[in-house]
């Protein structure tokens, strides 16, 4: 069963924004009794949570925000409270944040933008590895064994192990090559063969960059 860095259940099922130009987005915070509003991109939606990229500058510390979504064909207009739980640099200056709901939305909303052709189940090309990588954990945490890269995308990657990783660490994964790159655990669960499979994303872009570059040039 997969479970988030809050080890709670995933409830629902996650879909890719497709027209981000039809589904515009406004985080807004509230910072020393200022109000401010960042435009920004949805990069996937769910009930429960969502991506979104955005260029906070001095607030991309604040966890606590409330997120706006619109969808001016569908006649959507939606304002949720949340948490910013995660966050990794996608491009120069802007990052990616993980924001979860403190309610639930509608599940009719998420249909009504499915079938608006404003989201998909479509994600990121995702390449097939099967590889052995060696994982690195902070100083003084047990070591990891048997770690395969199963997956690989530029946002993130996928991995099974033989042992236990805690939500929300941070783990830098090496190829045999010896080429390196810095990921957060997001999701953990256990296989059937009793292993730990574990969702994480790339901390920066120079990780994802050097691991995609790495799987390019074995892959193809």
């Amino acid at each position: 069963m997969t479970r988030d860095v809050n080890g709670q259940n995933r409830a629902s099922d996650r879909f890719h924004a497709k027209h981000r130009d039809q589904l515009q987005a406004v985080v807004v915070i509230l910072r020393d009794d200022i109000v401010k509003e960042y435009e920004c991109q949805l990069a996937d939606l769910s009930q429960g949570g969502c991506a979104v990229r955005a260029k906070l500058g001095e607030d991309s510390n604040v966890t606590i925000a409330v997120l706006r979504i619109q969808a001016p064909t569908l006649g959507i207009e939606l304002e949720v409270a949340g948490r910013l739980c995660w966050n990794q640099q996608t491009s120069v200056g802007s990052n990616t944040f993980g924001f979860r709901f403190r309610r639930p939305i509608a599940p009719n909303l998420i249909d009504q933008m499915v079938d608006g052709g404003l989201i998909t189940r479509r994600e990121e090309e995702r390449m097939q590895v099967g590889m052995p990588v060696q994982v690195r954990r902070a100083h003084g945490k047990p070591d990891v064994d048997d770690v395969v890269l199963e997956d690989c995308s530029a946002s993130g990657m996928r991995i099974t192990l033989l042992g236990h990783v805690d939500p929300s660490e941070r783990l830098l994964i090496s190829t045999p090559s010896g080429v390196s790159g810095t990921v957060t655990v997001i999701w953990l669960r256990r296989t059937e063969d009793d292993r730990c499979e574990c969702g994480c994303v790339f901390q920066n872009l120079r990780s994802a960059r050097a691991i995609n570059d790495e799987l390019n040039q074995i892959l193809v």
